[in-house]
């Protein structure tokens, strides 16, 4: 990474880092999600997801097909689809099938389930989007610095950054840019998601010491500043308390509530890029950069405008409804079979 860029950074954390009280969102206390078709709706490869749809047949074995919509690239997979798990938005027993998404590249991604010798549904790629695989963050003073990295980019031109905090206890600080990627954005062009599709904050609605956004270049973009507080309480509650142990389904506490997960976190930005948002399907290589420090005060700093100049994203256009058949399946299965369990 240049030196310049080192500096540029390790000065908007000095200059922003100055003590002030934040309040930030904590532990389970989060809206519920809103009842879906998948969740989340960004995931990237090994990630699990769940479809839901009232058709899928408990105990019955479906073929998923995967299609990437920019790169045009087709994975089957298969999942077992059960009645017996609450689903987030409302708490009641439905239908539902849980997959790992298979080896993709990041982009928009249609999704259609077989079985029963029909197409079950689909998902269209508005609704479901791969990405990187996380980058893992510490609560320590560090500069990570990835340079060719490359994200996901929706139908919509929104990017998505995956973040795994797991390590991540203390409070604590955290700064971001690309270097080669100098888009812009402001504070309502930035939502954070976690991997069972909880909105965790809007920035536009947060408390406006929690964090900053500092104008970029012609080489950076501009950089996110973000405070996060501790989370040891929250994990002591999670390992001590009873009623807040996990469930046999890990989406919901001994006592009924459901868990809320800070380990995993997307980062949505609709940037722009001066003429527009960025293409859909994967961002051209850039250097992320993230520079991390202890902090139990919280930071300040000026919230942006908004950057976006709305529209969809560019990029090539790939074939809509595109479900495939059964016939594409390894082996040439014919239609209405399915992979052995």
């Amino acid at each position: 990474m240049n030196r310049w860029v080192t500096l540029v950074l390790l000065g908007i954390l000095g200059a922003l880092g100055t003590p002030h009280v934040a309040d930030a969102g904590c532990g389970c206390a989060k809206p519920p999600p809103f009842r879906a078709a998948i969740r989340p709706s960004v995931a990237w490869p090994t990630e699990t997801i769940t479809l839901f749809n009232d058709n899928l047949v408990n105990g019955v074995t479906y073929n998923v097909r995967f299609r990437s919509s920019v790169a045009h690239s087709v994975v089957w997979t298969k999942g077992t689809a059960d009645n017996t798990h609450k689903d987030l938005a409302d708490g009641q027993v439905r239908p539902r099938l849980t997959v790992a998404v298979p080896p993709l590249p990041p982009g928009p991604c249609r999704i259609t389930i077989w079985g029963q010798n029909l197409k079950a549904f689909s998902i269209d790629d508005q609704d479901f989007t791969v990405t990187a695989p996380p980058i893992v963050l510490h609560q320590f003073g560090e500069t990570i610095d990835q340079p060719g990295y490359q994200a996901g980019v929706g139908r919509d031109g929104t990017v998505y950054l995956a973040f795994d905090l797991s390590q991540v206890s203390d409070a604590t600080s955290f700064y971001g840019a690309a270097i080669g990627l100098p888009v812009a954005f402001g504070a309502g062009d930035v939502i954070m998601y976690n991997d069972q599709g909880f909105t965790m904050q809007m920035l536009a609605a947060t408390s406006p010491n929690q964090f900053s956004i500092t104008a970029g270049d012609t080489v950076m973009s501009d950089v996110l500043g973000y405070w996060r507080h501790e989370f040891a309480t929250y994990k002591q509650q999670h390992q001590q308390l009873h009623d807040f142990a996990l469930d046999q389904d890990p989406n919901w506490h001994m006592d009924g509530t459901y868990h809320v997960n800070h380990d995993k976190i997307v980062v949505a930005i609709s940037a722009s890029t001066g003429g527009g948002h960025l293409a859909r399907g994967v961002t051209p290589p850039f250097e992320l950069v993230v520079v991390s420090a202890a902090n139990t005060t919280g930071i300040t700093g000026i919230s942006g405008s908004s950057g976006a100049t709305g529209g969809a994203g560019g990029g090539a256009d790939d074939t809509s409804d595109d479900d495939g058949s059964l016939g594409e399946l390894p082996g040439a299965l014919g239609a209405g079979t399915l992979l052995p369990k």
